[in-house]
């Protein structure tokens, strides 16, 4: 019998593509960017020497396949601080591999302390999220924030799935002005 090199080599690229448009559909079914979080978080602050702590609720929307919207509000105190901070913003994602994306994004920032003068800016971050174990998400960005003398923050965090839907989480911030802890849950819908 005779074969075709012309039909093995489509053979082949079929094959090929089906592989990779099936890893990028479990990629992006694992990386999910539809989500709503709940933290409490601890930062201290060192300008005004204040220690406050208080909720986070935050989410992301995608859009499409690459961009997506995100955003937080915290409601923090302190003892002779506290505040309450804004953010909304819109990210690109992309994929790195089968199981982590590559994403930047550009928010919009309020921090409205509660003895000193609110404050509006920028944040500009980039970052990679992806799975470490089947259960175990890890994500690490890099964050440079606007308001006030304006802070880059290195911030790193995890997410312990127990099903595909509902997710305890770590995070934790360090930066020039401001470090902080964080724990919670997170819902992926």
């Amino acid at each position: 019998m005779k074969t075709n090199p012309l039909r093995n080599l489509i053979a082949i690229g079929l094959l090929s593509s089906g592989a990779l448009i099936s890893t990028q559909v479990l990629a992006s079914d694992r990386i999910s960017y539809n989500y709503v979080g709940l933290q409490f978080l601890n930062q201290d602050l060192d300008d005004s020497n204040c220690d406050q702590d208080g909720l986070n609720a935050y989410g992301s929307m995608a859009l499409n396949s690459d961009f997506f919207v995100q955003g937080s509000l915290a409601d923090l105190s302190g003892s002779g601080c506290g505040s309450t901070n804004l953010s909304v913003g819109l990210g690109y994602r992309t994929l790195f591999g089968a199981d982590s994306s590559l994403y930047g994004s550009l928010s919009f920032e309020r921090i409205d302390p509660d003895h000193f003068d609110d404050d509006t800016g920028m944040v500009l971050a980039v970052g990679i999220r992806g799975f470490i174990t089947p259960e175990v998400e890890g994500r690490i960005e890099l964050a440079h924030h606007t308001v006030y003398d304006g802070d880059t923050q290195l911030n790193a965090g995890a997410a312990y799935w127990f099903n595909a839907q509902f997710a305890a989480t770590g995070d934790v911030t360090l930066g020039s002005e401001t470090t902080g802890i964080g724990i919670g849950l997170r819902m992926n819908f």
